[in-house]
């Protein structure tokens, strides 16, 4: 007989032999010989937790595909966290290749063991994000992944990330947005934090494109405030698409309620980054461009963002820590405790790169081959818009992409690493590379595997320099077209507008050397590095530029250089012998990269220290105006200038002196705070002399009614010109204009200098051929500042400009002071190379003088064709018998809607400095 008594009942159910169990709720009770029955969970006797994540490493689970042992640098940067685990901020720099995911995995699952934290491990992208996760399978680490929809997450998975049973591998947008997720982690660790920069701001960054009614709509807004002319060249098809403006600040004040009626009316992910910023729109600078506008603080407000500021430590994983702040600009935070590579890794490194720079080359034809640049695929870094290109057949495609193409077709597969997505497309289209055969990293669970799966093709991505791991044998070949300097208007402005390129350098040496180690991930992988693109083979032939690289890079990038400088065949069968470490790699490169690596010392600029120095001042001066404290906000810019000193920071001093003053003359009221703005718009003037982007932005119409000097004198010239021969006729002007444009095309020499000397009349200058041996080609003389011109046109592509020339460049102001009797040239007077050769030999670098800048052909033409816009609007508003006050209006306002005042031409041909 069974005896049953209900629980809580106090009923006894009395059961003859024989007979089953009533079925409780609960599952069946134990019968002679019956199954099992359901049992209930007991807690685990949980096990003592290591005292430190080098430790855990030995706790974890042995699996198949996970790491057997720690490096020793692994173990040396896990002991030196360990001693800064109290630490609110703490960076870790682990440069490409050396295991920085197997590190943060660790700390992340210590934290969540050694402290009971609800811990996330945040990552740039969708498809890190992945890798991360596979990697945490593969260690033995519990964690799961969140990508995608927040609505689409696993509830039992959050539960147990919330239960700090696991840990949250994510992206940084559920970290940063206006809804996360994750709002209540106590341990947040962030990889690839040297990549962050546009990915926190994201979340405060308003795009508004050029196609939607919200881009007329602010523009209809400003009214008079905006130059007419600008909004013209912003609103045609036709125009320029590289010009960049910033609003002035008081602008924006102004006008915050009706730019809060037209934006209010977004839809899609722009309304969720609006809210992020609508109460602040005061605080934020406006950029724009014929692209659309881009609204956001210069510095992210993370302190204001709670999921952010509540855990207990956010620990930075960086591939390099850099030493001027960037880091702490790109979170919006400071200070950040530091903790360096090993010393034994920058001289290892991972893995063996041999850097070809094509464009060095000697070769008959251009780089990409005849087809491409017939196209115009071959000039320039791609920044336009994309063009329909012709799928090639399989043998078109062998001969495609000319010295590129055969080096790229040394290996079946490849990756291409471009800034924007129309240089990726025009460049597989220039080599010849069939859509069939073209692969995207993604961001689903596939990511990289068809890539790596396949037999041949080339990998398009475009805008990815961090976050994809092509180790072993599953690419050996990186092609790197055009520099990643500009991700968005902000980064346009400052390397473009305010020539503030110094500020940014570290990003843009961070995405540069991120993207050349996509495919040397371990210690025996190698990889072909094919430089390609104007811009960025300018950026690895700088000096400052390569100190600032652990020195095995310096060496690889020197090496390859000098190895560049040979005929094409040449330079073909070399990157062969490199990629298949043959005997003449072994015996010749080897040993010369071993003793460069030994003689190159990593050095930091001393404005570098200086941009240190200040960062923690310019992050609290960004919070006190998110926070419309007006008055703090501009004394603490003035906190920001007096550590921002030297001839290298002045473009960066001329903005900080006028964000000082536009927010000092926010706070009303305050008489020290109305002197306060004054003065620093007089320095801000200072500092911005021979740039015209703080004129452009002072107030309505600055830049065509308030001239200084320099273009009042090239106004004047316009004038004297237009009212004598051979101008005045229609058919000389349209004569003498149309040979210019097609002399200035050619690559000749035969009527190049003419043609210079043609265009300089057009811009108001007295424009001359000095008489003489070895005088410059063009002179553009303004009283009040000179511009002379060495043409170097004629040259072919290929090579460094030599030292010769550099050192005949450096006397041309000199000889012209001379013919007019001055001991010395006009201030502010500079020489101009002009040259399709993007660089210039080391030697050349070294002697040149501060007043030599270089400048593409195209640069030139792009002028004269703005000059012959001018001139033509200057004769259909002026005809005969206009003259006085009413034809200098005319004037002055022709060059200044053409971009062809003598500042604004000094503007686009001194960007770039031969001597840095």
């Amino acid at each position: 007989m069974f005896v049953f008594k209900a629980i809580g009942s106090g009923t006894t159910l009395l059961l003859g032999a024989g007979r089953e169990p009533p079925q409780l709720g609960f599952g069946r009770l134990p019968v002679s010989g019956g199954p099992e029955p359901v049992r209930f969970k007991r807690r685990v006797k949980q096990r003592a937790v290591p005292d430190t994540p080098e430790a855990l490493f030995g706790e974890l689970p042995r699996t198949r595909g996970g790491h057997g042992a720690l490096w020793s640098h692994q173990a040396d940067i896990l002991r030196d966290y360990v001693a800064n685990r109290g630490k609110s901020d703490v960076a870790l720099e682990l440069p490409t290749g050396s295991g920085k995911t197997l590190v943060g995995l660790l700390i992340s699952e210590w934290r969540r063991r050694f402290f009971g934290h609800r811990s996330v491990y945040a990552c740039p992208t969708k498809q890190l994000a992945h890798q991360v996760w596979e990697a945490a399978q593969a260690q033995g680490v519990p964690a799961a992944l969140f990508i995608g929809r927040s609505r689409d997450f696993d509830e039992r998975d959050l539960g147990r990330y919330e239960a700090a049973e696991l840990v949250a591998i994510t992206v940084y947008s559920h970290v940063f947005n206006s809804n996360p997720v994750f709002g209540g982690a106590q341990s947040l660790l962030f990889d690839d934090a040297h990549a962050a920069e546009d990915y926190v701001a994201d979340a405060w960054a308003l795009k508004v494109p050029a196609n939607t009614h919200q881009f007329r709509g602010l523009l209809d807004v400003l009214g008079d405030d905006l130059d007419p002319h600008l909004v013209a060249r912003l609103t045609d098809d036709q125009g320029e698409d590289t010009e960049v403006r910033m609003l002035p600040v008081a602008t924006v004040a102004r006008h915050t309620e009706a730019f809060d009626k037209v934006l209010i009316a977004l839809d899609g992910p722009a309304k969720f980054r609006f809210e992020m910023i609508r109460q602040q729109l005061r605080s934020c600078l406006f950029y724009v461009s014929s692209q659309g506008w881009y609204i956001r603080p210069m510095i992210p407000p993370t302190f204001d963002h709670t999921p952010f500021t509540s855990p207990v430590q956010r620990i930075y994983l960086s591939a390099t820590l850099g030493e001027g702040g960037e880091l702490e600009r790109s979170f919006g935070r400071a200070p950040i405790t530091r903790v360096r590579a090993p010393e034994n890794w920058e001289r290892s490194g991972s893995g063996r790169r041999f850097f070809v720079f094509p464009g060095l080359a000697e070769t008959d034809e251009d780089i990409f081959g005849p087809e491409a640049a017939a196209d115009g695929t071959a000039e320039g870094d791609g920044q336009g818009e994309d063009e329909a290109a012709v799928e090639p057949s399989g043998e078109d495609v062998q001969e495609k992409g000319g010295l590129v193409g055969q080096l790229v077709r040394l290996r079946a597969k490849s990756v291409l690493l471009t800034p924007d997505e129309a240089t990726a497309k025009k460049t597989a289209a220039a080599i010849g590379v069939p859509t069939t055969e073209q692969y995207r990293p993604g961001a689903s669970a596939e990511g990289l595997r068809p890539f790596i799966g396949a037999s041949q093709g080339m990998l398009l991505a475009p805008s990815r320099y961090d976050g994809m791991d092509l180790p072993d044998e599953s690419c050996n070949i990186i092609l790197m077209r055009g520099l990643p300097e500009s991700m968005h208007l902000q980064d346009r402005f400052l390397f473009s507008r305010l020539g503030a390129s110094n500020i940014a350098m570290e990003r843009v040496r961070t995405r540069v050397m991120q993207g050349a180690g996509r495919c040397t991930r371990g210690p025996k992988d190698f990889a072909l590095v094919i430089v390609v693109g104007r811009e960025l083979q300018r950026f690895l032939s700088r000096v400052d530029v390569r100190a600032g690289m652990p020195p095995e890079l310096q060496a690889e990038i020197a090496f390859g250089r000098e190895n560049s400088e040979v005929p094409a065949a040449d330079l073909v069968a070399l990157a062969r012998s490199a990629l298949d470490r043959d005997d003449v790699w072994q015996e010749d490169a080897e040993p010369d990269l071993t003793e460069r690596r030994s003689e190159a010392t990593r050095e930091v600029p001393d404005y570098v220290t200086r941009l240190d120095a200040s960062v923690w001042r310019e992050i609290d001066a960004w919070q006190a105006a998110w926070q419309q404290d007006w008055d703090r906000a501009s004394r603490e810019a003035v906190e920001v200038l007096n550590r921002l000193t030297g001839k290298e920071l002045r473009s960066y001093q001329a903005l900080w002196a006028y964000l000082g003053s536009a927010w000092a003359s926010l706070a009303v009221g305050s008489p020290a705070a109305a002197e306060r703005s004054r003065e620093l718009l007089r320095r801000a003037h200072e500092a911005a002399s021979r740039t015209t982007w703080l004129r452009e932005i002072e107030g309505p119409g600055g830049e065509a009614r308030v001239l200084d000097v320099l273009d009042a004198e090239g106004v004047n010239g316009v004038i004297t010109a237009f009212s004598r021969p051979p101008w005045k006729s229609t058919a000389k002007f349209n004569q003498l204009t149309n040979n210019m444009v097609r002399d200035l095309a050619r690559q000749g020499a035969t009527g190049y200098e003419q043609a210079l000397v043609t265009l300089g009349e057009l811009l108001g200058a007295r424009s001359f051929k000095p008489t003489g041996d070895g005088r410059t080609d063009a002179a553009w003389m303004w009283p009040s500042s000179w511009l002379t011109l060495e043409a170097k046109s004629e040259q072919k592509s290929d090579g460094g400009i030599s030292q010769k020339y550099i050192r005949q460049a450096n006397t041309q102001l000199d000889h012209l002071a001379a013919d007019e009797g001055l001991d010395e040239p006009a201030p502010g007077s500079i020489t101009v190379v002009v040259s399709p050769r993007s660089v210039v030999v080391d030697d050349g670098v070294k002697i040149a003088r501060d007043h030599l800048y270089l400048a593409s052909p195209q640069s030139v033409q792009t002028i004269a064709q703005r000059a012959v816009r001018a001139w033509t609007a200057i004769r259909g508003a002026a005809p005969n018998g206009v003259e006085g006050e009413a034809l200098r209006a005319v004037v002055q306002d022709a060059l200044a809607a053409h971009r062809i005042l003598p500042s604004q031409v000094f503007d686009d041909l001194s960007t770039d400095r031969i001597r840095r």
